[in-house]
């Protein structure tokens, strides 16, 4: 008896499941009920990122992983995802004193030692004030520039897997709803 999946739902994350049992030797069907990469994927902020919001949890495994998995996403899709760069201003009243998100950044660059993305920086309110004119100055104390990824066109990603999966055997329909699944014993 051969291994089969089927994967109901032909967004990244059945286009990347589909994509890897197919490269495994899985013998794979994907269904997707409207077209490829047409609804939470293709609605999503764009962002691969690295598990910041992991790291306020101690959720240290989370962190690292979401690291890997961006970085997988980088190397092998360079043409779609890339760094993009975020500034944290922190204020005399924001929730995070600027010692305790430095401390936090330390900490994500550690978990992210093989990242190809630079490492976060330190800006002074002044820096800030200097590059980021608009930016509400008024008990401003400094800040963090880190980088996450982005994928600013996400469907593309999706039919980058998809074509993998197919060109590793996968079967993949669009505009095929699954109603219900009947199981044969034979």
């Amino acid at each position: 008896m051969s291994n089969k999946l089927f994967v109901i739902g032909g967004g990244i994350n059945g286009a990347g499941i589909a994509r890897d049992a197919a490269l495994r030797g899985i013998d794979v069907t994907l269904f997707e009920q409207n077209d490829f990469c047409s609804g939470t994927s293709w609605a999503s902020s764009k962002l691969i990122h690295g598990g910041l919001r992991y790291l306020e949890h101690f959720e240290l495994r989370l962190v690292r992983e979401s690291l890997k998995e961006r970085e997988i996403l980088l190397r092998n899709y360079p043409q779609n995802v890339h760094g993009l760069r975020f500034l944290i201003p922190v204020y005399k009243h924001s929730q995070h004193h600027l010692t305790t998100i430095r401390t936090g950044m330390a900490i994500y660059d550690r978990l992210a030692f093989d990242t190809s993305l630079p490492h976060h920086e330190s800006w002074t309110a002044q820096e800030i004030e200097k590059n980021v004119p608009g930016l509400r100055k008024e008990a401003l104390q400094g800040g963090i520039t880190y980088y996450d990824g982005q994928c600013p066109f996400p469907e593309r990603l999706v039919l980058a897997n998809l074509h993998s999966a197919v060109e590793a055997g996968a079967k993949v329909f669009n505009y095929h709803r699954v109603e219900k699944l009947l199981k044969n014993e034979n």
